[in-house]
């Protein structure tokens, strides 16, 4: 392969990494949850909440980076019929489905549920408001228990049925698992990436996640280092981290605001927080790519020696690129750890 083919090889699979969705679809009765259950799974407010009837009359599309989440509306109803619903939503095109409820199951997501498992599409159920679950004179596990027996003898025994609570974060993380493990493993990864972290073993799939990530703008990086334009290799570098700068930072849910916040952190991570602030910018990481002043050195003026020398520049650009990475990395997982230990202790997650 040649040099500008392969150069183009590993660009578009850099911008392939962002372009690749995680394709979710909701659907069951109305008021049930929907909404919250997306802005848990994304941690971000992205579906107003609260609505108790049925309005949706077309699809409603949520996004967060890679994730891609639809609230579908009911299937089977006068105005979206069984004969042409999977065409007109485009059905068969996500990656996988949860049915939402909080009381019995409706026919007709029984009936959906039915044609999407004919069809291999992976689904999981919600019993969403489990914390408002009660009834006089039975417990809550004995409740759970008659859930899951109803389900089963509506839908068989081989469906996952998952018991969450938006308002505590009773099951999320629990969901999160069944989704990831419903989905191929390049959209897996997106989904670590973006979905919120309930768990430490949740943000140590995040942190590697991200590493791949970083090998990948590397390589990038590693072709740019046989750039023939004086000074232009160095102009995409630092375009090249400064994009795998905002996109960690958003694969943390690490806001600039939050970070400039007087009390948000403790004094011991305030360097850390100073340090993302400033690095995420082309300024901030033209400074980054003074530390190594000596590789960009040895990467300029080695490049022109036949065949050996370009070997050399890519490398110093790849080492450059991993470095960097690397560190950033480090630092928004840390802060990481912090925000999720304290929503811990304040049983937010």
């Amino acid at each position: 392969m040649s040099l500008r083919n392969e150069a183009k090889s590993v660009f578009q699979r850099l911008k392939t990494e962002d372009e690749v969705k995680v394709r979710i679809a909701l659907f069951g009765q109305p008021g049930a949850g929907k909404s919250s259950l997306i802005n848990a799974i994304t941690g971000q407010p992205l579906a107003p909440e609260g609505v108790t009837t049925d309005t949706t009359k077309e699809s409603i599309h949520y996004e967060w980076h890679s994730l891609y989440l639809v609230d579908l509306p009911g299937y089977g109803t006068r105005g979206f019929p069984r004969e042409s619903y999977f065409t007109k939503f485009d059905v068969l095109s996500f990656d996988v489905f949860i049915c939402c409820f909080d009381g019995k199951l409706r026919d007709t997501d029984v009936d959906f549920f039915l044609e999407l498992k004919r069809r291999g599409k992976p689904c999981v159920f919600v019993r969403n408001k489990v914390d408002a679950l009660f009834q006089r004179g039975v417990t809550v596990p004995e409740l759970k228990k008659n859930i899951s027996e109803e389900v089963s003898g509506t839908i068989g025994n081989d469906a996952t049925l998952l018991f969450t609570s938006c308002k505590t974060g009773t099951g999320i993380a629990g969901l999160q698992d069944a989704l990831a493990s419903c989905l191929g493993e390049v959209e897996r990864a997106r989904f670590f990436r973006f979905a919120k972290a309930y768990t430490s073993i949740f943000l140590e799939k995040k942190k590697k996640a991200c590493e791949e990530y970083i090998a990948i703008a590397a390589g990038a990086s590693a072709v740019n280092g046989l750039n023939p334009i004086p000074g232009l290799d160095i102009s995409v570098d630092a375009g090249i981290l400064v994009g795998l700068f905002v996109k960690i930072k958003a694969v943390y849910g690490i806001r600039d605001e939050s970070l400039g916040m007087k009390d948000f952190l403790p004094q011991v991570l305030a360097p850390i927080a100073n340090r993302l602030l400033s690095f995420a910018s082309k300024d901030g990481v033209m400074f980054v790519l003074k530390k190594f002043a000596g590789r960009m050195v040895t990467k300029a003026l080695v490049k022109w020696v036949p065949f050996v020398g370009q070997l050399i520049a890519a490398s110093a650009g790849f080492a450059i690129t991993m470095a960097a990475g690397n560190d950033y990395l480090k630092d928004c997982h840390q802060i990481a750890e912090y925000i999720l230990d304290q929503e811990m202790k304040n049983g937010a997650g």
